[in-house]
C-alpha cells in the first residue's frame, strides 16, 4: 500500500484523526490575533473588486430579480396568511419588544426638524388645515339659524301668508348669495391664514416631539405603533409587497449596487474602517476578544460539527483520493 492509501484509509477509517485536525485548527484561529487573521488592505480591495465585477456582468440583474421573485413566491405561500402576525411572533417576544420600545428616548430638536420640515410635509399639512378650516366654515354657517323663516310664512291661502311667503323667497335667495359669496371669500382668506401658521405648525411639531415632557406620549405611540402592526392580517402585509415587482425591486437594487461600486473612495473608505478595527482590537487574540460573551463555548461545538461534516464528506470523494496521491506520490 502506497504512503497516499495509507494516510487515506487512516482519515477515512479513523474519524478521530480529521476531528483532532479540525481542533488543532479552531485552536489556532483562536489563540492569533486579530490583526494576523485580517489583512484589511486585502480584504478591502477583495470586496470593492467583487463588487465592481458583479455589477458590471450583463447577468447580475437578472439573477438579482431571479432570487428576488423566488423569496417573494415563498412569501406568497405562508400558510394560515389570515392570522394576525402576531399569531406567528413568539409570545415570549413581545414583552422585550414593548420594554425597548417604551424607553425614555427625546430626540435632538434638530435632528426632529431634519426629519420633518420638508416642502413636502408643508404641502401634506397645507392641504389638512385648509381642507379642514373650510369644512369648518361650511359647519358653522350651516349652524346658523334660517333667517327666511317668516312668522307666518307659508300659511294657507290668505294675502299675508302669500306676502310672507314672497318675502321669504327673496331673503333665501339673498341669503344664498350672500352665503356663496362669503365661501368664495373664505377660501383665498383660509389659504393666507394657513401659510401665515404653517411655519409656527412645524415649530410646535419639533417643539413637542424634542421636549422632554412628550417622551411617556412618545413611547406609548411606539407601542401602539407595535400593537397595531401585530395585529394586521398576514395577507394584508403580504398584499403589499405587490406593489413593488420583483423587477422593479431588482432594478432599484442594482442601480444603487452600481452607484456604490462607482464610487471612487470606495475602497479607501472601506480600508480605512477595517483598519480603525485593526488599530482598536489588532493586538488582541479571538479568543480574548470574545471572553466574556460566552460564544465560544456556545458556537464551538456546533462550528466543530459542522466543520467536521464537510471535513469528512472532502476525505471520503475521490477528488481528494486524487489530490492526496499526487500530493504524496509526486
Amino acid at each position: 500500500m502506497s504512503d497516499a492509501a495509507q494516510i487515506l484509509a487512516r482519515l477515512r477509517d479513523e474519524p478521530r484523526q480529521l476531528d483532532a485536525l479540525i481542533e488543532l485548527g479552531l485552536d489556532q484561529v483562536l489563540a492569533r490575533p486579530l490583526a494576523e487573521l485580517v489583512d484589511h488592505q486585502w480584504l478591502a480591495t477583495a470586496v470593492t473588486d467583487g463588487l465592481r465585477a458583479s455589477v458590471r456582468s450583463a447577468e447580475f440583474e437578472p439573477w438579482l430579480t431571479q432570487r428576488v421573485e423566488q423569496a417573494f413566491a415563498r412569501v406568497d405561500g405562508i400558510d394560515d396568511a389570515g392570522a394576525a402576525l402576531g399569531e406567528r411572533v413568539p409570545v415570549t417576544l413581545l414583552g422585550p419588544l414593548e420594554q425597548a420600545l417604551g424607553r425614555d428616548y427625546r430626540p435632538e430638536r434638530e435632528l426632529v426638524r431634519a426629519l420633518l420640515d420638508h416642502p413636502s410635509t408643508r404641502t401634506i399639512l397645507r392641504e389638512i388645515l385648509q381642507a379642514n378650516l373650510l369644512e369648518f366654515g361650511k359647519r358653522m354657517r350651516s349652524m346658523m339659524p334660517d333667517a327666511t323663516k317668516l312668522p307666518g310664512g307659508g300659511l294657507g291661502g290668505g294675502r299675508g301668508g302669500g306676502l310672507a311667503s314672497r318675502l321669504a323667497g327673496v331673503a333665501k335667495g339673498v341669503a344664498s348669495a350672500v352665503g356663496g359669496e362669503l365661501e368664495r371669500q373664505l377660501e383665498p382668506k383660509v389659504k393666507t391664514f394657513v401659510d401665515d401658521i404653517l411655519g409656527v405648525t412645524i415649530d410646535m411639531m419639533v417643539d413637542r416631539v424634542s421636549s422632554e415632557g412628550f417622551a411617556p406620549e412618545f413611547a406609548r405611540w411606539r407601542i401602539d405603533v407595535l400593537h397595531a402592526v401585530l395585529a394586521q392580517p398576514i395577507n394584508r402585509l403580504v398584499a403589499e409587497r405587490h406593489k413593488y415587482p420583483p423587477a422593479d425591486l431588482a432594478a432599484d437594487a442594482a442601480a444603487i449596487l452600481r452607484a456604490v461600486a462607482g464610487w471612487r473612495e470606495l475602497g479607501e473608505r472601506i480600508e480605512a474602517v477595517l483598519a480603525e478595527l485593526i488599530r482598536e482590537h489588532g493586538q488582541v487574540s479571538a479568543r480574548e476578544f470574545l471572553d466574556g460573551s460566552g460564544l465560544e463555548d456556545a458556537w464551538r461545538p456546533q462550528l466543530h460539527r459542522a466543520l467536521s461534516d464537510q471535513a469528512h464528506a472532502i476525505a471520503a470523494s475521490d477528488a481528494f483520493a486524487a489530490w492526496l496521491t499526487q500530493l504524496v506520490d509526486g
